[in-house]
């Protein structure tokens, strides 16, 4: 994923490809035609782990503290598969193939998010977790101070107490 994170998926050649993964070309078009079936291969792997953790957090009735140390666990992690999505949307969204793969990462997440914070149907707890989820990347990845997802979490609480309170 690095290389698909430096570079931009549309600028890493096949060739680029087998040298980092340490198999020949040739091999590697063998299993992946092209580079766009092997990085759609990669996110779908990745993603079905992340929701798969969510998922046995869900089913484990852990609070949110234990989502906020998966969150920080791996942070850069959602930092590249954002910054992959971001350029996806900005530089291939021609392709509807991997548009859709945005799309279809985000449902993921948000799914298994709903999981996680189960309320009734009409809640939407999934979406806004996601929300604020990538809003926190973005300030984090391009922040010059640091900032921890505990504070990060406490000023969360603290914009729905305000929002509450104005009913």
């Amino acid at each position: 994923m690095p290389i698909f994170v430096t570079k931009g998926v549309s600028s890493v050649s096949m060739r680029e490809l087998s040298k980092e993964l340490g198999v020949s070309t040739g091999t590697l078009y063998h299993y992946f035609p092209t580079k766009e079936i092997l990085f759609e291969s990669m996110v779908k792997q990745l993603v079905a782990i992340d929701e798969k953790e969510i998922t046995e957090l869900s089913e484990s009735h852990t609070g949110l503290a234990d989502i906020m140390a998966f969150v920080a666990k791996r942070e850069g992690h959602f930092i590249n598969l954002m910054l992959l999505a971001v350029d996806v949307k900005r530089h291939l969204s021609e392709s509807s193939e991997l548009m859709q793969l945005v799309e279809d990462s985000f449902t993921s997440y948000r799914t298994a998010l709903d999981r996680f914070f189960p309320t009734n149907a009409k809640s939407n707890s999934g979406k806004a977790f996601l929300s604020f989820f990538l809003g926190a990347l973005f300030l984090k990845n391009n922040a010059t101070e640091e900032t921890n997802w505990p504070e990060l979490f406490e000023g969360l609480g603290n914009l729905m107490v305000l929002f509450q309170s104005k009913d």
